[in-house]
Order: C-alpha cells, then structure tokens, then sequence
C-alpha cells in the first residue's frame, strides 16, 4: 500500500472517530435533557445527517491540502532526487513542484543535488585529464585507420573481432556480419588464418635472444560466401610478459589482379597451344608452294584452299581474343562504396587548412561509387576553381538520389558557372592527380558529365553526377507522433527470460542489439507485417552507433494510410526492396548471441516470431524490455520513449524511424543503469526477474 493510500485511510479513520464522538455526545445530551424517545430518534437523525455532511466535506478539504500541498509534492521530490542522484549521466536541475507547502526544503534539496552534480562533474574532468594522453593515441590510431585503403581487423586469440576499420567492413559483402565480438570466420575462410596463426607461433617458439623472429607472414584467402579474393598479412599481438594475445589482419582485394591473371593465361595458352597447329599448317603449305612452283594447277589449288582456311582460321581466333582481353591490359581504378559523409568531411577539412574555404555538410548522408581518393582532389579543385572565380568563401556540398545516379551538389550564393569556363577547368592538368592528367580524366573514370545552374534566387550549384553504391540505400520520413499502445504478451516473453550462462553477468559487461520495427498495422496475428527492421549494437555501455542495421521490407500487402501517417513509409518507398525472407536472416546474423532489447519488446518481438519458421532463422536470444525497466525503476514516470528521454537527458531524433528509435532506445538503457543499480539490480537475471514481476503487475493495474 502506498503511503499517500496510507495517509488517506488516515484521514477517512480520525473524520470517523470524531463523528462517532460527536453523535455519542449528542446522545448524551439529548438524554439528560429529558427527551422523549420519538423526539431522540427524529433529533439525532437530523444531528446526525448534518454532522455527516460537514465531516465529510471537511475530511475531503483537510485530504485534498494535504495531498495538493505535502503529499504529491513529496512524490515528486522523490521521484526527481532517485533520478538525480542515482543517473550519472543526467545533469539537468531538480524540477520544483509548484503550490507546495514544503517551506525551504525543495530549494534545499535542489541545493544538494547542484552540489553533487558539480562534485560529479570535478571528478569527472579529474578522470578525462587523467585518460588524456591515452585518449590522444586511440585519436591517432582511429585517424590511421580510417585513411587505410586496407581492411584491419584485430583478433582475439579466440578469432573474435577486437577492432576493425570502415575499409574492411566495405570488403565484405555481408557488412552486418563485422561487428566486435563477432567471429573472423564467419568474414573469411578458416584453414588459411589458421595455417598462418599457426606457423608464426612456431617461428615465434623457435626464435632466440639473438635472431629475433619475424612475426608476420602474408596468405591467401576468401571470403566467407567464396566471392571476393583476398590477399591478407597476419602480425601477432605480443604482450610484455611474452604471450600471445592477439593478431592484426589487414586485406586488399585481389580479385582484379586474379581476373587480369586468368586472362593472361588465356591469351598465353592460345598462343602457345591453340595458334599453334594454324600456323604450323600455315606454315608448311606456303613453303610446299614455294618449293614447287610448277606443281599441277590442282594440287595448287589444293594448297591455296589450306592456306586460305588455316589464314581465316588464325584471323578468326585472334579477333575473338582481342573482344575477351579487351580492357583488361588497361589499369583498372580502385572502385568502393563511399560514405559521402567521410568524403565530404575529408574535403572540407582540406579547403579549410588549405585555402580558408568553409564547406558546410548539409542533408542526409548517402553511399556513392567510386576512387575515393581521386574524387576528393576533384572535389577539391573544383570547388577551389569556383571560390577563385566568383570570389565565394562559404559552400554548401549535399548528396541527393537520383533515377540511377547519386548527385553531389555544391551550392553557393551567387552566379553559376558558365559552361565554356566549367569546360575549360576540366582540361587543366592537376598537380599530383593520382595518374589523372585533368580533371575530366577523373569524372570520365567515372562515368560523369558536371554541370552548373541557377537553384534559386541568389543561389547557384554545381552538379556532379556519380555511381550509385553496390548496396541498398533509402530515406524515411521524419514525422513526430504518439507511441504505440503498451502490448504484452507473457508467454511470448517467457520464452526469452532464460538467460543461459549470462545471467550471472553485469549488464555493463555484456553485449546487446537494441531494435525496433515499423509495422503495417498493430496487428501480427491478423496479417500485418514489417516494413522496415533496424538495430544498433552496444557493447560494455557504449553505444556503437557505427554498428547499425538497418533495412526497408517489402510487405507483400498495401500499407494503411493509417499507418503511413506514423512512420512515413509508402508503398513506393518498399516496392523494390527484399521481402522479409530476405532481410530477418541477415538481422538474425547481426545480432548473433546478443542480448536483444527493445521498447513495449513484447510489440515488436511477435512480429518476429511469427516469421521464424517462414524465414528459417530462429531468436532464441533473452530480451529486454525497457518499458518494463522504466515502471521498474519509477511507477508513476511517463514510460514512453519520448518520456523516458526527456527524464534521462536523451534527445530523440528521427523518431519513429526504425533506426531513430533504437538508437534512442540505446542511449536510454546505458543510462538506466545507473538506476537499476540503486535499486540492487546488476545481472541480467536479475533483470529478468524483476522484468516479469513488474509486466504481471503493469497488467493487472491496467485491467483493475
């Protein structure tokens, strides 16, 4: 029972007590006066029915002042210093409950809280200043990283991935499959890694204090699905104490180089062994003919008709392949899927130091085609042209999707660049263009014709069109509006309480995929679908926000405009895209044994099981709902999404997006551990137990 259920039975208690002493008084009275019985009984009736009606209306006002005035404002006081104090990462003020009669105490109260807020944040700025050198080098070393042509990925003793760079995810075509924690092998093959691993371990064993050995050793090896070639180079990780503890890969693909070999050896074998019985003949029937010159007119005949053949014969071949090499004795250019934010973000901040030009990154980032190298020097010179011609210091650069183009636009106020002088910069040579001559030599590499006009008044653009990426990619609409109704679903989430050998593990230590749908309708079991599935990996407390998933599904059915208004996709949006067959086992190789966790799971959770069998995978994984941790940690919060970040300081965008609620439905959980914590919940078991408890009293309160 509650403490302000308490107060109120209180309350209710004392106004009886005191209209039973009242009526006994009047009794009393009534009787030593001598009234008659008719007269007690009609009397008392009245005294009574009166007194009752002003005991009662003045228990209510007495409850209603204590409530408006003490008891609400206490809880809320409560509510706010539990949060406060107990939620690191929250540094907002004590939010004062108005029309209180609590004298000095809130202010005092948020007195305290500021105090132990800044005493956080002093400790704080003691623990940055002492990580900073550290921090310095991980800076570095992910700078490094991100500017290697190669793959990285470093490995466990255990072949699980410790850190890896955006080159090696591009590499393989099942990005979702890179992911720390995850195994190497399910990237790339086994024996070839293990070969290598093994041999540098005995090279190692075998070395001396005088002939240290070399730890490192090239191989061959494939990708797991057998489509890319890779040449990579194994280096082991070496403690002080001299134990093994890791190793470095880093991959080029070879591919290339392979099919440029393969045509090589086709061209040698014809020449050494499928030329060779043509021109033998060839051969030998223009020197008979030379040799005898007055042979008989037939027989001569006989012999042009050979050579005649065996000539059309070697003519024929040697066309044939010329059509097959064509191409392949060029240079062939490095081609990779592009994040444009990386490249936009690299050009800017070289017109930056460089010349003093801003370049703004505006819209949303998309993936593009191409030599990433090549097309940031064109980038680069281009617009450095433009600042030169029109005298502009500020751009705006945005990527946008075309019919079967990416546009890269660069925007600035003022006029646009006649077409002659836009020809005539990209015939200028370029100084260190990366085996280009000009600038046209690197848009023709690429398939792209620029073009400058007028956008609007005032504001003129240059427009370069690229390649479209090898993957998917897609846009989806912002629109903010309420969340879905709380679902639940016992038996559903029972069956992903069991916790395995987790359970007794810190949730700060394990490793989660925290997703959300968006749906057709509200309805699994009456047909309704997924339209669009996203994810986010956290690991130890953080956030990957580079570890997403994220994908539209085509629903094999219309989408309601009910249901469009919510997250906005249409059904132009998902007609091209891969059926739910397609996308769930791709999401199940993502997450892997990962915690799963979601908002109202239970919702988003039934959608998933009802297509196990359909698409053959199956998530056996313990779920989290951080619904259920919300009404654990405060009963009486607003435990939406947009509720619970706004009490814990985390801005939500991109809401009702798959991906913009999971990565919100992240931020939430990390913090809410604090919270759980001072409540006495650390595990994962614990979580589940207290989860369950709290979704079978949820459900009873809202039925009662």
């Amino acid at each position: 029972m509650t403490r302000r259920k308490r107060i109120a039975l209180m309350v209710a208690g004392l106004a009886i007590a005191a209209y039973a002493l009242l009526a006994f008084t009047v009794y009393r009275a009534l009787l030593a006066a001598g009234v008659s019985e008719g007269e007690k009984i009609g009397t008392g009736s009245l005294y009574a029915l009166v007194a009752g009606i002003v005991f009662a209306l003045l228990a209510a006002g007495v409850w209603a002042a204590l409530d408006r005035g003490l008891l609400r404002p206490l809880d809320k006081l409560a509510r706010e210093v539990r949060t406060l104090v107990h939620s690191k990462q929250t540094e907002r003020p004590l939010e004062i409950p108005p029309h209180h009669l609590l004298g000095d105490l809130p202010d005092s109260l948020g007195n305290l809280v500021a105090a132990l807020q800044a005493a956080r944040q002093d400790v704080q700025r003691a623990s940055e200043a002492a990580t900073a050198q550290v921090a310095e080098q991980k800076t570095w070393l992910e700078v490094i990283l991100l500017h290697l042509s190669e793959g990285v990925v470093v490995c466990s003793v255990g072949h699980r991935i410790l850190l890896y760079n955006q080159a090696a995810v591009r590499m393989f075509s099942a990005p979702e499959a890179v992911g720390l924690g995850r195994s190497l092998f399910e990237l790339v093959t086994r024996q070839p890694v293990l070969h290598t691993l093994e041999l540098l371990q005995h090279r190692r064993r075998q070395a001396t204090a005088q002939a240290a050995a070399d730890l490192s050793s090239a191989f061959v090896c494939a990708t797991a699905d057998s489509r890319v070639m890779l040449q990579g180079r194994m280096a082991l990780i070496v403690d002080p104490a001299g134990d093994v503890t890791g190793y470095v890969l880093t991959f080029v693909d070879i591919s290339n180089e392979v099919a440029v070999l393969a045509k090589s050896d086709a061209v040698r074998r014809a020449v050494t062994r499928e030329l060779r019985a043509p021109i033998a003949n060839l051969r030998a029937a223009s020197e008979t003919v030379g040799a005898f010159p007055e042979m008989a007119p037939a027989e001569r005949q006989a012999f042009d008709e050979v050579i005649r053949k065996e000539s059309q014969t070697l003519s024929d071949r040697l066309e044939a392949l010329a059509a097959e090499y064509r191409g392949h004795a060029v240079a062939r250019w490095p081609m990779a899927d592009i994040y444009s934010l990386d490249l936009f973000n690299c050009v800017a901040h070289h017109l930056s130091e460089q010349r003093g030009i801003a370049l703004t990154v505006v819209g949303m980032p998309l993936w593009l085609h191409g030599d990433s190298p090549a097309l940031m020097q064109m980038l680069d010179y281009l617009i450095g042209r433009v600042h030169e011609h029109a005298g502009v210091a500020a751009f705006d650069i945005e990527a946008l999707l075309g019919d079967r183009r990416v546009y890269v636009d660069i925007l600035w106020h003022g006029e646009a660049i006649p077409s002659k002088v836009l020809d005539a910069w990209q015939d200028m040579p370029l100084e260190g263009a990366l085996g280009a001559a000009t600038a046209r030599d690197i848009l023709d590499r690429h398939g792209s014709e620029p073009w400058s006009q007028m956008r609007r008044e005032g504001t003129a653009l240059l427009r370069i069109p690229l390649l479209a990426p090898l993957r998917p990619q897609f846009q989806e609409a912002e629109e903010k509006l309420p969340p879905r109704p709380e679902f639940y679903d016992f038996g559903l989430m029972h069956e992903h309480s069991f916790t395995g050998a987790l359970g007794d593990r810190r949730l700060r230590d394990l490793t989660f995929v925290v997703f959300d749908t968006e749906t057709t309708g509200l309805r699994p079991s009456a047909g309704d679908e997924i339209i669009s599935l996203a994810g986010v990996r956290v690991v130890k407390g953080r956030v990957l926000t580079g570890e997403t998933f994220q994908r539209l599904v085509h629903p094999g059915r219309p989408i309601p405009a009910e249901s469009v208004r919510f997250h906005g996709i249409t059904d132009e949006a998902v007609r091209d895209k891969p059926p739910l067959q397609v996308v769930l086992p791709q999401f199940k190789q993502f997450v892997g044994d990962a915690v799963m966790v979601a908002h109202n799971a239970a919702f988003d959770l039934k959608f998933l099981k009802l297509k196990e069998a359909e698409c053959g995978v199956s998530f056996p994984n313990p779920v989290i709902d951080t619904m259920l941790l919300s009404v654990l940690i405060d009963p009486e919060a607003d435990h939406s999404l947009d509720g619970l970040g706004q009490r814990l300081g985390v801005g939500i965008t991109d809401r009702h997006t798959a991906l913009g609620d999971s990565l919100a439905t992240a931020e939430v959980l990390v913090r809410m551990f604090d919270l759980l914590e001072a409540k006495g919940t650390y595990t994962l078991a614990e979580v589940m137990r207290a989860s369950n408890m709290t979704a079978e009293m949820r459900l009873q309160e809202t039925h009662f």
